[in-house]
């Protein structure tokens, strides 16, 4: 069995790139990358314990935001998977092993915007199952998590390897005897595929 992350292990994930992307003309690049991407917020939104309205809501709590801002945020989180880099290398690799393993997604992820990306990325769907965290209500590195996965999927731990771009996700899988790999470039992740004798 292998288990791949999505965001920058599948599609690089750079939010100064969508902020850019989708408000190209905007001044307020550094307030949406503090206080949304890289804030309790968006782990909020990927956990789904929060709504676009009420992330906007949280906001407005702590600044001030015009309505123009307030459209800006709409934006930004229903629409940022549409600037998620595909990694054509990774991509062709989970291809690969979806022909010779079972393929499973374990990925921090909004719910409607997963859906969205494997409507444009078909080939996500050669997964034999997927688990999002906004689907059910946990995210890793939650032990949890892992847990659902293995339980709903019928995945031995110890047939496994997971491939995730955080540390700390991978040593939370080797708590389950999972074995992770830590995704840093491709071909560092194949060197450490191949040393586990899986067929890459």
């Amino acid at each position: 069995n292998i288990i791949f992350d999505v965001g920058n292990v599948l599609f690089k994930y750079y939010p100064e790139y969508i902020i850019k992307s989708l408000l190209p003309k905007t001044l307020n690049s550094e307030f949406y990358l503090k206080y949304l991407f890289n804030s309790d917020i968006w782990i909020s939104l990927d956990k789904g314990t929060l709504k676009v309205n009420s992330a906007i809501k949280l906001l407005c709590k702590d600044h001030e935001l015009s309505i123009n801002q307030k459209s800006d945020i709409t934006l930004l989180i229903t629409n940022f998977y549409k600037y998620l880099i595909l990694d054509e290398d990774m991509k062709n690799l989970f291809i690969h092993c979806s022909k010779h393993y079972n393929v499973y997604i374990l990925s921090n992820f909004q719910s409607d915007s997963f859906k969205k990306l494997k409507q444009d990325h078909s080939f996500l769907s050669l997964a034999k199952g997927e688990v999002v965290s906004a689907n059910v209500k946990m995210i890793k590195p939650e032990l949890g998590i892992y847990h659902y996965l293995l339980s709903q999927e019928k995945v031995l731990p110890q047939e496994s390897v997971f491939i995730d771009d955080m540390k700390d996700n991978i040593i939370a899988a080797n708590r389950l005897l999972i074995h992770g790999i830590h995704h840093e470039s491709y071909s560092r992740t194949i060197s450490k595929l191949k040393k586990l004798k899986i067929t890459v």
